[in-house]
């Protein structure tokens, strides 16, 4: 048996990464109503800021494919700055 204790997960010792959510990424979803899914994303968002979680939101092809982050999203997050990547796919290590 080990003495392993669990710690609980505060804004100290987690984060939130809010993964290009962006209009023409959330095509592929078929398993909830798209609409429902940008106000849970929303819901989300306000709360890890009322709680003061550091968080993290990236792009992909803003500019070229994707299309920009949900504006609601950024409403909650005005000054947070984007990760904008340029590729969908990871770079070769």
């Amino acid at each position: 048996m080990s003495d392993t204790k669990l710690e609980l997960l505060t804004p100290a010792n987690s984060q939130l990464i809010f993964i290009d959510h962006q209009p023409q990424m959330a095509f592929g979803v078929q398993s909830i109503d798209r609409q429902v899914l940008k106000n849970n994303v929303v819901a989300l968002a306000k709360a890890a800021k009322t709680f003061e979680v550091p968080t993290t939101i990236t792009t992909v092809e803003t500019e070229s494919f994707s299309g920009f982050t949900y504006p609601e999203l950024l409403a909650v997050y005005p000054d947070h700055p984007l990760l904008e990547r340029t590729s969908l796919t990871p770079s070769p290590a």
